[in-house]
């Protein structure tokens, strides 16, 4: 078994060489020369070969400084995942096959019984993270009900659809759990629309969703909050793809709850979606290619796949 810490690390790696990468080809060309005048900072662009100090950069330049400067520290950043991940493949080579914790699970069950593994077992650790008591936000007078199969209220039916494939699959999770960020150099309690437990690996994975997008009664607001909000997630060390999965939905484009699936199964490291989910109305009594009658759905005009089955969902 690889160490989980190693392929975490390693997925982190490669995605910040790919985007330095991507954002060098666009930076401007030359270098970034900060120069002390008499107390002031003097700014200045040299090119490759050229001698001197450079071209002088004044205050109608200034999206160019800041451009020469991100490109000087994408740069090092390259090299330092560069370095980081060969040193980090190397490594690997000496992980042993088996873990510590993979030792508990060699023994058979009889074993097993008599034995008080190292670290709690998954399903030890998945208990206990979900028997953690939180004190839930509130919800405005009049604010529309949206209940999932699980019992708990949400706040639209995007959210309420996404809990149901959340319960459906099996995967634990926390309904708008506390999370401390840093805005602005503050700290300041932010509550994810979900905490997802990722039990093998031992941790969590938050997905935010965001909705109306193109409300056309505040969209600049809703949509700029948005992208901030997504800036400081990944100031505070969230990446969508790492830790942090987000969704979207517009009037024009619903909520795709497949491809909501889609992340979050390879956000855990669980078996990919074998063949889209059959999205025909149960409703107009559609049954499956099998002549088997399709599971019972939860449809909106909002989210046109379903989520919701009716059998017991399955352990994760």
């Amino acid at each position: 078994m690889k160490n989980p810490n190693y392929l975490q690390r390693k997925s982190f790696l490669l995605r910040i060489i790919k985007e330095k990468k991507k954002s060098l080809v666009r930076a401007p060309e030359g270098s970034l020369i900060v120069a002390d005048a008499r107390g002031k900072d003097r700014y200045y662009c040299i090119m490759p070969g050229e001698r001197g100090i450079g071209t002088y950069l004044g205050k109608k330049d200034l999206e160019k400084v800041r451009a020469l400067a991100q490109k000087s520290y994408d740069q090092k950043v390259l090299r330092a995942a560069e370095q980081e991940l060969k040193a980090w493949n190397m490594l690997a080579k000496f992980f042993p096959k088996m873990t510590v914790e993979d030792v508990y699970r060699t023994l058979s069950p009889v074993r097993q019984k008599f034995v008080t593994p190292v670290v709690p077992t998954d399903e030890e650790f998945r208990t206990q993270w979900e028997a953690v008591e939180y004190e839930p936000g509130g919800f405005s007078d009049g604010a529309a009900v949206f209940m999932t199969d699980r019992g708990e209220r949400v706040r639209s039916k995007s959210e309420q659809l996404i809990a149901n494939l959340l319960y459906r699959l099996g995967i634990p999770y926390r309904y708008e759990y506390p999370m401390e960020v840093v805005v602005d150099g503050r700290k300041r309690i932010w509550r994810p629309d979900f905490t997802i437990l990722d039990v093998r690996n031992r941790r969590e994975v938050y997905l935010e969703h965001f909705g109306m997008l193109d409300d056309q009664d505040d969209r600049d607001n809703y949509a700029r909050n948005a992208f901030w909000k997504m800036k400081v997630y990944e100031e505070n060390g969230h990446y969508d793809g790492g830790d942090m999965i987000f969704s979207f939905e517009t009037g024009r484009a619903p909520l795709d709850i497949t491809y909501v699936e889609m992340k979050v199964r390879r956000a855990l490291g669980m078996p990919p979606i074998l063949q889209p989910h059959n999205t025909r109305s149960v409703e107009a009594g559609g049954m499956d290619p099998a002549g088997v009658e399709p599971p019972m759905r939860t449809r909106s005009k909002e989210a046109k796949s379903y989520v919701g089955m009716s059998f017991p969902p399955e352990r994760w």
